[in-house]
């Protein structure tokens, strides 16, 4: 702790050495040989600071983070729910020492500071504030960008820092470091005058950060435990799958026998050879580079939405290939998507995929229902059987029995000899999905509930029962208890097919996942029709975010294979290449809005906006659309949340025309806007 290397021991004279540093400071930028020591981890740090350009007279630490960022950081961060109640107890110790008490993430970012009032206001003066960055490449030696540079806990005294404006401070920064991988994930930093210097507030910072870590431990064996039970679970459910369960860092909790017979987990480090250069964060399928034939599928393990390992899964050479002729071409792989509500229902879908139930998959046409079934098809210890689609919608109603549950010999003129299985019988072993469900006729309801049931069919025409063992997953974008209350649904069928449910978002109530959507099937569609990447200007996306495409990512794909084949010339999608539909639905969203605000005396007409089409002047729509933007931030105190709410935009559209905003600040070219 009293090591030359990352504490000073000046309380005897801290006037006297602030003096010495400042002398050795001036002679280092100076460029002079220094004829008088520093610490070595100091000038490393100053030559550090020298290689990233930073000024040391004026050099101020920059606001990287917005308000709103920093609330979606505390709001997800799982370390700030751990720091939060530790930093409420330490407010009143701070002020009583003359310190502040600080959390920055690990980019150096400050996200909480607690401390006396006065000291806040002073430490403001030098942008050491929440939502500005201390990384060495921004501010210069300090001690939090040093903590975070070196790895270790730093003390950095007055002229130690590498801008003057710094001079008159003091800090102590800790790194926090993760249990599970050893990362540094935060910093806790105490600051305060640099008369207050003393060896003691390193070792503060360093026991605070101790007890975070203590707390993350303990949280980690938490995680541990659910992963172990987890898979002693999914063992006795399934006991021929051979799989391993991995904690975050990637190393392995339990696994299989085969694992290290085969020598998949290395005998000292209990890694899985074949995950090097893997993320473990995405779903992903890739080949043994040890045993041939042999395929590995990892997929992220949640517990209360949070990632806390992941499940690998070996499969054999003959199970793989049966896998390849079951039907199935999706899995979680291919959803898409990161909003919270999207990612809770793959969350739920992969929670659900290897309970033998039936599944009842609720959502609007376009919406992705059978994805969903593959991919919990191809999750579950089913994966290996037939996946049977069956779209009750489209089967003739007299000879939907018999398609369905088969018939046997001389039950029909003309018949199959021998009889004929039915799709029931043809997913044995694996699953059948029904889709468009509301839709059977009530006959074949009825005996789809005795399937259900029982767990056994009569073919058409015979009299001998069949066992099955056959997963049900059904779809539907009808309100099913509606139905039933309407007499075309049988409620007892509901209830049995809805043991469990899953509920599909709309693509209009997830349009942050619109650019990540448009992305994926651009370059699809580009490769499958032989184009190079069409790119989509910013103008464009904006419109395509708020558009409320009603029939979801069907939709989405068809106007995508549109531009596609409309777009030449390696050009990028703009306004004017949009359909007319999706510039009249942006035009009506304005003018409901600004007539709800025309009464507004604070806004009156300013707030009206021309209507949308390609002959519309591009750069005059910016300018007006930014001016719109500014007067309701202004309306709502600067609160983006609200006002992206107030204009039916998203939140990342309202950033993007800041930062253009800004952009033209800097080319001095804003007369035409006002707030």
């Amino acid at each position: 702790m009293k090591s030359q290397f990352i504490s000073l021991n000046v309380n005897e004279s801290p006037t006297d050495e602030k003096v010495r540093l400042s002398k050795v400071w001036g002679n280092f930028i100076s460029g002079k040989e220094l004829d008088v020591k520093v610490r070595p981890l100091t000038q490393q740090s100053w030559i550090r600071s020298l290689e990233h350009g930073i000024n040391p007279i004026r050099g101020i630490a920059p606001f990287t983070l917005t308000e709103e960022k920093i609330l979606e950081y505390k709001s997800s961060m799982p370390l700030y729910s751990i720091i939060k109640p530790i930093f409420s107890e330490l407010k009143e110790v701070a002020i009583d020492s003359g310190h502040l008490v600080v959390f920055c993430n690990n980019n150096g970012e400050i996200i909480d500071l607690e401390g006396d009032s006065l000291l806040k206001r002073a430490a403001e003066r030098m942008n050491f504030t929440v939502g500005t960055s201390w990384l060495e490449n921004n501010i210069g030696t300090n001690g939090i960008g040093t903590a975070l540079a070196t790895g270790s806990p730093m003390q950095v005294f007055a002229s130690e820092h590498f801008c003057e404006p710094v001079h008159n401070w003091t800090c102590s920064a800790a790194p926090i470091r993760d249990p599970a991988t050893n990362e540094i994930i935060g910093v806790i930093n105490l600051t305060g005058e640099w008369r207050l210097i003393h060896p003691h507030s390193l070792s503060t910072a360093i026991s605070i950060a101790q007890t975070i870590e203590g707390k993350l431990l303990n949280i980690l064996e938490l995680e541990r435990y659910k992963l172990l039970d987890h898979y002693i679970e999914s063992s006795i459910r399934n006991p021929n799958r051979v799989t391993a369960i991995l904690d975050r860092a990637g190393q392995v909790i339990k696994a299989n026998h085969l694992f290290y017979a085969n020598g998949w987990v290395e005998d000292n480090s209990n890694c899985i050879t074949d995950l090097e250069n893997l993320n473990l964060i995405n779903e992903q399928r890739w080949q043994s580079k040890k045993s041939e034939g042999w395929w590995f599928e990892l997929v992220p393990f949640y517990y209360r939405n949070k990632r806390i390992g992941s499940v690998v899964q070996a499969i054999s050479p003959k199970v793989s290939a049966k896998i390849s002729e079951n039907n199935v071409k999706y899995s979680f792989l291919n959803l898409i998507g990161e909003s919270k509500d999207f990612q809770s229902v793959i969350s739920e879908a992969r929670t659900i995929a290897d309970l033998n139930l039936p599944v009842l998959i609720e959502g609007e046409s376009g919406t992705g229902k059978e994805l969903f079934a593959q991919s919990i098809h191809a999750a579950s210890s089913r994966s290996s059987g037939p996946f049977i689609a069956v779209n009750c919608g489209a089967i003739q109603k007299d000879l939907a029995e018999s398609e369905l549950f088969g018939y046997e010999e001389g039950t029909f003129t003309g018949g199959q000899k021998g009889g004929r299985s039915g799709k029931f019988q043809q997913a044995e072993g694996g699953t059948i999905f029904l889709d468009e469900i509301g839709e059977m006729p009530l006959n074949l309801q009825t005996i789809l509930l005795r399937v259900l049931e029982e767990g056994e069919i009569v073919r058409l025409g015979g009299k001998k029962p069949m066992k099955l063992n056959v997963r049900v997953i059904a779809a539907t974008n009808r309100d099913l208890k509606k139905a039933s209350q309407e007499g075309t649904f049988r409620l007892d069928l509901y209830y049995r097919l809805n043991i469990l449910s899953l509920q599909i978002p709309p693509l209009r109530g997830r349009s942050e996942d619109i650019p990540l959507l448009l992305d994926h099937l651009l370059k699809n569609v580009c490769r499958q029709m032989g184009r190079p990447q069409l790119k989509i200007d910013n103008e464009a996306l904006q419109f395509l975010e708020q558009y409320e495409w009603p029939g979801n990512v069907r939709e989405l794909r068809n106007f995508v294979y549109k531009m596609v084949v409309k777009v030449l010339d390696n050009n990028p999608i703009t306004i004017s290449d949009l359909p007319k539909e999706i510039i009249d639905h942006k035009n009506n969203k304005q003018h409901d809005y600004n007539t709800s605000n025309h009464n507004n005396t604070k806004y009156g007409q300013s707030l009206l906006t021309p209507q949308y089409d390609s002959k519309t002047n591009i750069q005059l729509l910016k300018d007006q659309e930014l001016q719109t933007i500014l007067k309701v931030l202004d309306d709502v105190n600067g609160n983006v949340k609200e006002a992206a709410k107030r204009l039916g935009i998203h939140r990342s559209t309202i950033y993007r025309k800041l930062s253009r905003l800004n952009e033209l600040k800097n080319q001095g070219n804003v007369t035409t806007f006002t707030t």
